[in-house]
């Protein structure tokens, strides 16, 4: 017994007064994978080959032909003006195909959720997955005259963002004149309003989004919506213009 105890003594006096490591240095360096310092395995690339020739030609595929730039810019800009309209034209045109005694009177669009410009010229599959790589859907919410008196403010302090439906007018970056389809927006009113799933639960600061009166969930794709609009638009009207047209305009 004696004995034991003497030898559980001497490896907890090891163990205690062993060299206590600690991290004093990290050193990196790149290493560059190229045809230099490696060679391609051929049964790699026939397995990968097929779905890359098919993935680039479906993002190859044309859309629409633009007559300029279409670029995102403060405090409007012919895009987030394009996008804020389509998604109020589809917004509405959803509630209208499955009957619902609701007609959409604005849209909202996040800066931060376009990232890319549309080019002059060809507008392709690949350029829209470039300006919305994101899975976003279209949501319509109703909310009341004082949370879009609130969105606006939010709107005004970031220097413009993209809207459709209404017009506003940014002093000092704050909300100035505020009308939607020409009336004073009644902050006791309610108002149905197309955006994207992200900011209608509450993302990119718009809280007043969060607790809407009413909410309906299309499930409808924003980046497959844009692809088919503009698609239809193109076949229909030829080349696609925009222009901008004072929805967001500073006061002096």
């Amino acid at each position: 017994m004696r004995r034991l105890i003497l030898s559980i003594f001497v490896i907890f006096l090891t163990f205690s007064c062993s060299q206590r490591l600690s991290l004093s240095r990290i050193s990196t360096r790149n290493i560059r994978v190229n045809s230099q310092t490696s060679t391609v395995d051929s049964l790699v690339q026939s397995v990968i080959t097929p779905y890359r020739d098919s993935i680039e030609s479906d993002m190859s595929k044309l859309v629409a032909v633009s007559a300029s730039p279409l670029k995102k810019g403060k405090p409007e800009s012919e895009l987030t003006d394009l996008v804020a309209d389509i998604l109020l034209e589809s917004g509405t045109e959803y509630c209208k195909t499955n009957h619902l005694n609701i007609v959409p009177e604005i849209s909202y669009v996040n800066y931060g959720g376009l990232r890319a410009s549309l080019p002059q010229g060809n507008i392709t599959v690949g350029n829209l997955f470039e300006l919305m790589p994101f899975e976003n859907e279209i949501v319509i919410i109703k909310i009341s005259g004082n949370a879009v008196r609130q969105m606006a403010d939010q709107i005004a302090a970031r220097g413009g963002e993209g809207i459709s439906g209404f017009k506003l007018g940014i002093r000092n970056e704050k909300a100035g004149k505020l009308t939607i389809n020409g009336k004073d927006v009644d902050p006791e009113a309610f108002y149905w309003l197309v955006t994207n799933d992200y900011v209608a639960n509450g993302g990119d600061q718009m809280s007043m989004f969060a607790n809407p009166a009413d909410r309906i969930d299309t499930k409808l794709k924003i980046r497959d919506d844009l692809i088919t609009v503009l698609g239809n638009r193109y076949k229909k009207s030829g080349i696609i213009t925009v222009k901008e047209d004072g929805r967001i305009y500073n006061e002096y």
